[in-house]
């Protein structure tokens, strides 16, 4: 893997009213930060924090200000995973290690959001570093440094009642997953691309980014609803958890539609989660 990124950060998850997202996440068992707002911007979000990586919900918090391309996204595509951002660990030394390698990255870009706390409003502050859209076919995807990653947890955001410990996998329909290997090895390192018949399964430390043909999506996710969009597209995210039957169990006590596959995991389908498919499994 590439020395400078050291797994999947998050995933921006962009969402038609803001409010009402939260809400329905918190139904579905997960605990949310309190809202943010990027500066200069008219976006806010709430993020859905791991130990090692988050899921954010991004919405307009000011109609008719700048969005950055949300309000553009959600015309076009809808609310759903439209983003996918690894961690690094050294902007500059990422970008010098990626022109290395080829690759035309941006020069970092320096930004902070203010975290509305009950204590009183902070400022996370990142490093943002954009990618060429060959250099991360079939999806879009930014590097992210956090300058402040002690505003970025809290032990009480890390405590979630469907029981998720962690963001394992994101699955991306694609045409034609066998022609990624290449360009996804050059960004992330040799031997991080692996091709099965015909996915392509991206590693970048403990996460893995998932391509699949919109069939074999039919296939290998049999039981559940996912989106049925133009490829490509974000369908699903793959949640480690303990215990699914915890998981399950949550899920039936708050009257969620979910399925069970012959394994064990648990599925939560598209239309109940803003656009993706969730998967809850004890598996990596």
């Amino acid at each position: 893997m590439a020395h400078h990124i050291i797994g999947l950060d998050h995933t921006v998850h962009a969402v038609t009213d803001l409010e009402a997202a939260k809400a329905n996440w918190q139904r579905l068992g997960f605990t949310l930060t309190p809202r943010g707002r990027h500066i200069g911007w008219a976006t806010g979000n709430y993020c859905i924090m791991f130990l090692r990586n988050y899921h954010e919900l991004l919405g307009i918090a000011e109609p008719g200000g700048y969005t950055a391309g949300v309000e553009d996204l959600l015309k076009a595509k809808g609310p759903g995973v439209h983003k996918v951002v690894l961690g690094i660990d050294d902007a500059r030394a990422a970008v010098q290690e990626l022109k290395a390698s080829g690759l035309n990255p941006s020069e970092p870009q320096n930004l902070k959001r203010e975290l509305e706390l009950p204590e009183g409003t902070v400022l996370p502050a990142f490093s943002l570093v954009h990618l060429p859209p060959e250099a991360t076919p079939e999806l879009s995807m930014f590097l992210c440094q956090h300058l402040t990653p002690e505003l970025l947890r809290k032990p009480e955001w890390l405590l979630h009642p469907n029981g998720a410990q962690q963001i394992v996998s994101v699955i991306v329909a694609a045409d034609n997953p066998p022609a990624l290997e290449l360009p996804y090895e050059a960004l992330v390192g040799a031997g991080a691309a692996v091709r099965t018949d015909r996915m392509v399964a991206v590693r970048a430390a403990e996460e893995t980014v998932l391509f699949v043909t919109p069939d074999d999506l039919d296939t290998l996710f049999p039981d559940i609803e996912h989106p049925t969009l133009p490829t490509p597209y974000v369908a699903g995210l793959r949640f480690r958890v303990h215990n699914t039957e915890a998981a399950a169990a949550y899920f039936k006590a708050a009257g969620i539609d979910h399925a069970r596959s012959l394994d064990g995991t648990v599925l939560v389908p598209a239309s109940v989660a803003n656009g993706v498919f969730l998967e809850f499994s004890s598996r990596a």
